[in-house]
């Protein structure tokens, strides 16, 4: 009986894990969405960055603007993440 309650624990355990990674990575690609939508709204005109904190981590990010398009790199620094997820994009201006 307890090396059957001993493995459910360890199950249950890494069933949270998941599902908080899960979690986190549907926000960084939430922030990431948002971003890229403010973006393709905006006129290329000048370059523009920023950083913000949640309680999923943290984020850096820099747009550069061209003639026709922003370039933008995004790094978000999870929680309990050992590396940044790092999201690189190219928007076309508005016309």
């Amino acid at each position: 009986m307890g090396v059957a309650a001993a493995g459910l624990v360890g199950a249950l355990t890494g069933d949270r894990r998941l599902r908080e990674l899960a979690a986190a990575q549907a926000f960084a690609a939430d922030r990431a969405r948002e971003r890229l939508e403010l973006l393709a709204a905006l006129p290329c005109s000048s370059d523009a960055s920023g950083t913000s904190a949640s309680a999923w981590g943290s984020e850096r990010w820099r747009a550069s603007s061209s003639q026709f398009a922003w370039s933008l790199t995004d790094s978000l620094l999870l929680r309990r993440s050992a590396a940044p997820l790092v999201i690189e994009a190219r928007v076309v201006c508005p016309d």
